[in-house]
């Protein structure tokens, strides 16, 4: 997540709403979003072979 820090015009807002002053380094984002659709998968057997 660090695109909007890399745009003069978002990174403004991100700054100390109190002094407007610094320099932000990171983004962090916290929480879960929505579950969303499963993603396929193969089956085990397509993908490991295992010999004794």
């Amino acid at each position: 997540m660090t695109q909007p820090l890399e745009w003069k015009d978002l990174r403004w807002p991100l700054r100390d709403p109190m002094a407007g002053t610094g320099y932000t380094q990171v983004l962090l984002r916290l929480g879960c979003g929505p579950n969303g659709p499963g993603t396929p998968r193969r089956p085990v057997s397509e993908v490991l072979d295992i010999e004794a």
